[in-house]
């Protein structure tokens, strides 16, 4: 191969090469829902007949319900005993704020599947969210009172979001140099969204 040739061939490959990343990196940013596992894989694992499944469920989406729910109540559980005991309001944040990273964490398939997938219309109950109403139990930890107000729920809304960043974070970035403990950037946190 002479040299002119081997010159030509080496241009023709820039540009295929930065068309490759171009098209890759868009099929790998495009927004995808987790793939579900179906009655039929269900029903094998179960070791029961796929038919099985259908006495029980009416389709996919009702079990998929019954798993959302299941989630959110082994999460609710995890938070509430928590805070149990504890009746100082500013503690109470704290720990809910704690358990709720401590749960994502232990439990990061579930914490994926509630919190970092696209909600579909089917989980949508009476124009709520499930688990929304944590966000207001938080709010109401927040206010130190029974009431909430807007900036209470706006609070505790940023501390979720917050709270969010590092389970998913910590989850993702598994060789990452973290400079705090997971309970550090809680803390550290929490101080700057609560003004203390």
């Amino acid at each position: 191969m002479d040299s002119a040739h081997s010159q030509q061939h080496t241009s023709d490959q820039a540009p295929l090469k930065s068309r490759l990343v171009d098209v890759a990196t868009g099929l790998l940013i495009e927004r995808r829902d987790v793939k579900r596992p179906t009655m039929r894989q269900i029903a094998t694992a179960a070791g029961v007949a796929p038919g099985a499944a259908y006495r029980h469920f009416e389709s996919q989406d009702d079990l998929f319900l019954a798993v959302v729910a299941k989630l959110f109540s082994d999460l609710e559980a995890a938070l509430t005993k928590a805070i149990d005991s504890e009746l100082d309001p500013t503690k109470s944040v704290r720990r809910f704020a704690h358990a709720f990273v401590i749960w994502g964490l232990e439990n990061s398939g579930g914490y994926q599947l509630l919190f970092e997938q696209t909600d579909g219309n089917e989980v949508v109950v009476n124009t709520a969210r499930p688990g929304l109403h944590m966000i207001n139990r938080l709010a109401i930890m927040v206010a130190g009172n029974p009431t909430s107000t807007p900036l209470d729920l706006q609070k505790a809304t940023l501390i979720w979001v917050a709270m969010h960043g590092v389970v998913s974070l910590r989850m993702h970035k598994t060789g990452m140099p973290w400079p705090n403990t997971i309970e550090g950037d809680v803390d550290h946190l929490l101080d700057a969204l609560l003004n203390r």
